[in-house]
């Protein structure tokens, strides 16, 4: 079958008034689905729906016929349909996919999902500034809130929306409220609310007289309202729904048998049941199945089995389902109040066997609906996953790339840093030995100027002892030049252990005398002072005349104790470490 459509599709591709279009399925769907489908399969085939738009037409066919499974088709299509780019990125084509989830949802009596999909419809709407659709919704909302045990807070949102509606004279506000009032009087009867039925459906006949008296008044030119030709019929369904509501809850009422409220209410009943009849709602074979009721209600049952006589064979083969339950039960009932036990019997057994088997096919179905999402669940988490392993491989080799490239610019760095340190540590240590070059020629030139000066003291005056040691009245500089010089000539700096006491021993001079000497005298405060630049210097010129030595036996050579102190006080004076320095002097 599939593909004689492919042919007759392919045959039609070039013509442009090609019978598969989007129109041909919505007019088809309502009383041939199958056909339908196959519309939609023959519109991918020639070009004139997109697969998006032809999964979308499917979940509104599915979601119209009156099979269960065909229901949990319409949801697992508009589910995905969800999670689709096009329906993300467009607030219409969401607004359309939750609609059928909705309707689907509803039908299929999921009372939780559709409560679900109805507040983010309605959410949706309230983004748009859609003030009337989001409390169409909202009406939605307050029978599922009813259906999962929350009865006050859904009559109240019901409520909320008829007062919200009630006084606006447009028609899209008018049909607003008809469908919440008849969302409140259903759920009403259903949970055998009489009393708030019957003032909610005299309002709807109200409003529908008032509509009838004055549709100018209520023109407003959109979707939803019908054409002058259309009119007649809207009022006349809507006003049949009010009158079966009516006869539904006068019938239902308890009062005592044979009391004056009693008749009234079942004379009520019947009077409104009859003007139910003459609508068009009451003539379909959903105003029949109504009508059965209300008749068991009033103890009718030869009218009721008569209208079951009637429909019964317009099910057809349909003979699993709620509308035949719903016979069985009917005539078991009738067979008991007529005294007909064993004809009851027969009738509560198949009813019995028939409701099992609802049940189980409704476990079954939704079964199959948990295992297709579950499904579609682990097939949307292996493309995840697939998506987030080649997500994080991209990202790897970016941040692989990066890393790269910032290793290969710091190596750049480091290299261009290191031959700058090199140069600045060459530039310095030549500085270095340099200064100390200049330091030791200018105390040779200071040592030969003295001793020319001392020969010619000898040749013009008499020789004094030890006329080079300073006298008590030697300046402080003197003294200070004396000692340094003696330090210097003796190298006395390079014993580790040489201190003032030394200085003392060997010169006679008091302690207070040297310190004077050192504080007054120079630009060394204290002898420490002095003996480790001379220390540093020495360590110094050892290392350029017996680079052979390392930096431990220069630093012993010198007359230092500890490596660290040593290499410490030599970055303080020179600003870089012995180490470097003998690198960089090479």
């Amino acid at each position: 079958m599939k593909l004689i459509i492919c042919i007759l599709a392919m045959l039609f591709a070039g013509t442009p008034d090609t019978l598969y279009t989007e129109k041909a399925v919505m007019d088809t769907y309502a009383f041939q689905p199958e056909r339908a489908l196959q519309i939609i399969d023959s519109a991918v085939i020639v070009h004139n729906l997109t697969p998006f738009r032809a999964d979308l037409l499917r979940a509104i066919v599915y979601s119209r016929t009156t099979e269960d499974l065909n229901y949990d088709s319409a949801i697992l299509i508009s589910e995905r349909l969800m999670q689709h780019d096009s329906v993300l990125t467009n607030i219409d084509m969401q607004e359309e996919v939750l609609d059928v989830l909705l309707n689907a949802c509803r039908l299929r009596r999921d009372d939780e999902q559709a409560l679900h999909w109805a507040t983010q419809l309605r959410n949706l709407y309230q983004s748009q500034g859609e003030r009337t659709e989001a409390l169409r919704t909202d009406a939605e909302i307050g029978v599922f809130l009813i259906r999962i045990g929350q009865q006050e807070e859904g009559l109240t949102k019901i409520d909320s929306v008829i007062h919200q509606l009630n006084g606006r004279r447009k028609f899209n506000e008018l049909d607003a409220l008809i469908i919440a009032l008849k969302r409140k009087n259903e759920i009403c009867i259903e949970k055998n609310l009489c009393q708030e039925v019957i003032p909610d459906a005299q309002r709807m006949l109200d409003l529908l007289d008032d509509y009838e008296q004055h549709p100018a008044d209520f023109h407003d030119g959109t979707i939803r309202e019908p054409s002058e030709t259309e009119r007649p019929e809207y009022i006349d369904f809507y006003r049949g729904k009010a009158y079966a509501y009516l006869a539904a809850a006068y019938s239902l009422m308890e009062f005592g048998v044979g009391s004056k409220e009693y008749v009234d209410a079942r004379r009520k009943s019947k009077e409104y049941l009859a003007l139910y009849e003459q609508t068009i709602a009451g003539q379909g074979l959903k105003g029949r199945f109504m009508i059965a009721p209300i008749l068991m209600s009033l103890g009718e049952f030869d009218r009721m089995l008569a209208i079951y006589d009637e429909v019964e064979p317009k099910l057809g083969a349909d003979t699993v389902s709620v509308n035949y339950v719903e016979i069985l039960r009917g005539r078991a009932e009738a067979a008991d109040a007529q005294g007909r036990r064993a004809e009851a019997k027969r009738y509560w057994k198949r009813y019995a066997a028939l409701t099992r088997q609802l049940t189980e096919s409704l476990l079954q179905s939704k079964a199959h609906l948990y295992a297709a999402r579950f499904r579609y669940l682990e097939q949307q988490r292996e493309i995840e996953q697939q998506r987030e392993a080649k997500r994080c491989a991209d990202m790897s080799r970016t941040i692989i790339g990066f890393i790269s490239l910032f290793i290969f610019l710091f190596a750049l760095y480091a290299v261009f840093q290191w031959h700058k340190t090199k140069r600045r540590n060459r530039i310095l240590a030549q500085q270095i030995t340099e200064a100390v070059e200049y330091k030791d020629k200018y105390k040779e030139l200071k040592r030969s100027k003295e001793a020319s000066s001392a020969r010619e003291e000898e040749t013009n005056a008499s020789s004094i002892p030890n006329s080079s040691l300073p006298t008590p009245n030697s300046s402080d500089a003197d003294l200070y030049s004396y000692l340094r010089d003696l330090i210097e000539r003796e190298q006395l700096f390079l014993d580790p252990h040489f201190e003032r006491q030394t200085l003392i021993n060997r010169t006679g001079l008091s302690k207070e005398r040297i310190g004077a000497a050192f504080a007054q005298g120079s630009d060394h405060e204290r002898l420490t002072t002095l003996v480790r630049e001379l220390r540093l210097d020495y360590a110094v010129r050892l290392m350029n005349e017996q680079p052979d030595l390392n930096i431990d036996q220069v630093c012993q050579a010198s007359g230092f104790t500890n490596a660290d102190t040593f290499t410490r006080n030599f970055k303080v004076k020179y600003g870089m470490t012995p180490t470097a320095y003998r690198g960089s002097s090479k």
